[in-house]
């Protein structure tokens, strides 16, 4: 138990040293000071790196946030009716939107805007969809609404959503967070449909992109 407790102290006072500073900008020295351990090896002696340290951070709540996730669409499936392009949307914002409740979540909200196309951590938004079982089985679930597009450009629209995503939520987060917000604050509720709104209008936005070989408008 006093093992565990220790992990978490580190990883608590990870998540705020790197909401406040930026994950490149603290220490595994820093880490350790502020989650009062007197020991300056506790970081590598739980999790072996700084980088392992962010990893961790994100997942104790990602994974709360994919096993939400699975239950929904473990409903959704086993209902027989067919999934709509927004009851997958919804399904994939939701649960995480919800984390604007708190300020644990918004604090792993801004943090995952920090990671997204981070050289160290996700060199494309678009793999965000590979790191967990909700995200693969929704993006399944999606396939159709892209299939009417050239694949460089459903490539390209998966990762603008998935990227859309995460910075908004982040975006969202600062603003709650905020002493003078820059504009007026969606309740989470607003946000959160609008976010499904938005995701499902880039979805099925149509292309200009001309197929591979046709001429583009105005070409002969």
């Amino acid at each position: 138990m006093t093992r565990q407790l220790g992990k978490q102290a580190l990883l608590e006072a990870a998540a705020v040293l790197m909401d406040e500073r930026g994950v490149d900008n603290v220490t595994i020295q820093d880490i350790s000071q502020a989650s009062g351990h007197r020991n300056r090896s506790a970081v590598r002696y739980h999790f072996g790196s700084r980088d392992a340290v962010v990893r961790a951070v994100i997942m104790r709540t990602m994974d709360a946030i994919d096993a939400e996730r699975n239950v929904l669409l473990d409903h959704l499936e086993t209902t027989g009716a067919p999934l709509t392009p927004r009851s997958v949307i919804e399904v994939v914002v939701t649960p995480l939107a919800r984390q604007l409740r708190t300020p644990e979540g918004r604090r792993y909200l801004r943090i995952c805007a920090q990671l997204i196309n981070h050289p160290r951590f996700m060199s494309d938004a678009g793999d965000a969809i590979t790191l967990n079982a909700s995200v693969r089985r929704s993006a399944r679930h999606l396939i159709p609404v892209l299939a009417r597009l050239p694949g460089p450009v459903a490539a390209e629209r998966a990762s603008q959503v998935t990227g859309f995503i995460a910075r908004a939520c982040g975006d969202q987060s600062r603003l709650m967070d905020s002493d003078a917000p820059a504009r007026p604050v969606l309740s989470v509720e607003d946000f959160t449909v609008n976010l499904v709104d938005t995701v499902l209008a880039i979805l099925e936005a149509p292309t200009s992109v001309a197929p591979d070989g046709a001429p583009r408008a105005g070409e002969s």
